[in-house]
């Protein structure tokens, strides 16, 4: 056991010491050519994804994995996106997802300011009940919450979608937000007050510049939040009107059959707007994630 013990600690101290040595474009080549097989062999099944939508349904049945050039077309794209309720569900998802991102933000900055810069009795149960919901399968509140929604007259209108979507982000959001806020000096704050600063513009002027990295990722998480939801929709949802993509996407099945090529081809075209927000803020959600928003209590 001894023997085991230290050759586990000689080959950590190695590795160690591999990683304190100064780069060279051997050990450069080696570690991007590894961390290349290693994603690549993750984006195997997006590649396939993307494939299948350029392809017949005989081509996609058929047992050929690789199809020629000639067997590529764009006739699923433009038989999805030609069809009228497919293109209402994306607006739908489009204002429904920007609602609740602008919604949670907005309710998540000020509570996350609040319970950042002031004392007041049940702040930190108040933290503490945000995580606590999280732990919650979303299964659980749907007859309560329909219930709720239904007094409200808040079902079947894309209204309720926004409030529902944004329930599901507030408590994340605010807790993140808060951890930002915690990290900004008080010293700011107080120099703000003596130049006569209230504490909207100390909100607005101060606190929220230094913490664009935290909307970044509260946002982000906000409209990926919104976006893929499914469960809030299929309940609060009762006609076509008020429908999004990812309900949408039985629009190409029956009862006894999937037009899978269809299928992936809406599935694609549902992922290019997260796509397109991520390559948008990945500078900020990069450094966002890395500073260390999610301090405690």
């Amino acid at each position: 056991m001894a023997t085991e013990t230290t050759r586990e600690k000689n080959l950590v101290q190695r590795f160690d010491d591999w990683l304190g040595q100064e780069t060279t474009p051997k050990r450069a080549l080696a570690t991007y050519a590894v961390l290349a097989l290693y994603f690549g062999f993750l984006l195997v099944p997006v590649a396939w994804l993307v494939l299948s939508t350029l392809v017949s349904s005989d081509t996609l049945y058929s047992s050929t994995l690789v199809p020629s050039l000639t067997e590529l077309s764009l006739a699923n794209y433009a038989f999805v996106l030609g069809l009228g309720e497919f293109q209402g569900y994306f607006v739908n998802s489009l204002i429904v997802a920007v609602g609740t991102t602008a919604l949670t933000l907005v309710s998540g900055t000020l509570a996350g300011y609040a319970l950042s810069r002031f004392e007041f009795p049940g702040r930190k149960p108040m933290l503490l009940s945000f995580l606590s919901t999280q732990m919650l399968p979303r299964v659980l509140i749907l007859i309560p919450f329909f219930l709720v929604m239904l007094d409200l007259e808040l079902v079947d209108s894309l209204l309720g979608l926004v409030a529902a979507h944004t329930v599901l982000a507030l408590p994340f959001t605010t807790w993140l937000l808060k951890g930002y806020f915690d990290d900004i000096p008080r010293s700011l704050d107080e120099a703000a007050k003596m130049d006569g600063c209230s504490q909207v513009d100390i909100l607005v002027r101060i606190i929220a510049p230094l913490s664009l990295p935290g909307f970044a990722v509260a946002g982000f998480y906000s409209f990926i939040i919104s976006w893929n939801d499914f469960l809030m929709v299929s309940i609060l949802s009762q006609t076509a009107g008020t429908r999004t993509l990812p309900f949408g996407l039985q629009l190409f099945q029956s009862a006894n059959q999937v037009n899978w090529g269809l299928t992936l081809t809406a599935a694609v075209i549902t992922m290019i707007p997260v796509i397109v927000l991520f390559a948008l803020v990945q500078k900020w959600l990069v450094e966002g994630l890395a500073s260390g928003g999610m301090k405690g209590a």
